[in-house]
């Protein structure tokens, strides 16, 4: 075999997994996370993404929707219907909903949106060259918890206590550990409301109110964030001001958002999405690390609340809500 048969067929290789699609079976792309809405709004964002790159439901692509709405509870059984269903990749949008897909399967090729280091996470042998079968986007939220309870004791001079709402999810050990760090190297004193489901979010922040803490952090889980007006009107129902780590809280009212765009994530997901129809290995796929980060200011529910927020926070607004 000469240089030139080699590299036709190397190509013709990379190509197989899509012109084996293209020349019948339709590719079927799964997506796995929680939300409150059936279908999940960000599966519209990702559908438009993959839209712009030659794929829409229905012709060329189809979608297996196994967004839960009850929470964490039917995650693992979702990830093994869409291994059952012989996918050929899952879409994860959360901590929880990538440990667990990665539990269910080691062939099928996962692309995930995480807020956790994902090598720390035991996801990927690394960041250029994952490894296994899970590439994506992480958003690392948990870098940026220092910087939310400092927006906290800034808004709030005299804070002393600062609450940490948690879901008890895989992600909860660190987060509540990288939570208390910073706190204390505030000199604030951290307590945890933590909700297992929807069902939990008032009694966690009714917690919370009992530890007499002066502000809340709300934690960047799906779970919670997917439930983001139950738990922006939960806090409201006792004044309490409030910082997001999930820019879906702004559309309910949220106070204050500092936040990567989850939405600009899953735009780059159909990136993946695309590279893997065409033959790309997840474990050859660097995984990539967003810097985009949005600090949202809701002038509205701060009059309500009767706060005044300095200006040394407005300057560094990308946007405020009147």
């Amino acid at each position: 075999m000469n240089r030139r048969d080699f590299v036709t067929l190397g190509a013709a290789t990379l190509a197989l997994p899509f012109a084996a699609h293209a020349q019948g079976k339709t590719p079927v792309i799964g997506l796995l996370w929680n939300d409150s809405l059936k279908p999940s709004p960000y599966v519209a964002t990702l559908l438009g993404a993959l839209r712009e790159k030659g794929y829409v439901d229905g012709r060329n692509i189809r979608i297996e929707d196994r967004v839960a709405l009850e929470g964490y509870g039917p995650m693992a059984e979702n990830a093994a219907a869409l291994v059952r269903a012989k996918v050929d990749l899952i879409v994860t949008y959360g901590a929880t909903a990538t440990v667990t897909a990665a539990k269910a399967t080691k062939e099928i090729p996962i692309v995930a949106i995480i807020g956790a280091d994902p090598v720390a996470s035991g996801l990927a042998a690394s960041w250029s060259r994952p490894g296994g079968n899970v590439t994506g986007v992480a958003t690392l939220g948990v870098g940026l918890v220092g910087k939310r309870i400092e927006l906290l004791k800034e808004l709030i001079p005299g804070l002393s206590r600062v609450g940490i709402l948690l879901a008890l999810n895989v992600g909860n050990p660190v987060m509540r550990r990288d939570s208390e760090a910073a706190a204390h190297a505030l000199n604030l004193q951290s307590h945890f409301g933590e909700a297992r489901g929807a069902e939990d979010i008032e009694g966690a922040i009714a917690r919370l109110v009992k530890a007499k803490v002066g502000a809340i952090y709300v934690t960047g889980s799906t779970m919670l964030a997917s439930h983001s007006a139950r738990v922006v009107a939960a806090i409201a129902k006792h004044r309490i001001p409030a910082v997001y780590a999930v820019e879906r809280y702004t559309d309910a009212g949220g106070l204050m958002i500092y936040s990567p765009s989850i939405k600009k994530a899953f735009v780059r997901v159909a990136t993946y999405v695309d590279r893997i129809l065409k033959g790309a290995r997840a474990a050859e796929l660097p995984i990539e690390q967003t810097s985009d980060v949005e600090l949202v200011i809701n002038l509205k529910t701060a009059k309500a609340l009767g706060i005044r927020i300095p200006q040394s926070i407005l300057q560094r607004a990308d946007r405020a809500i009147e």
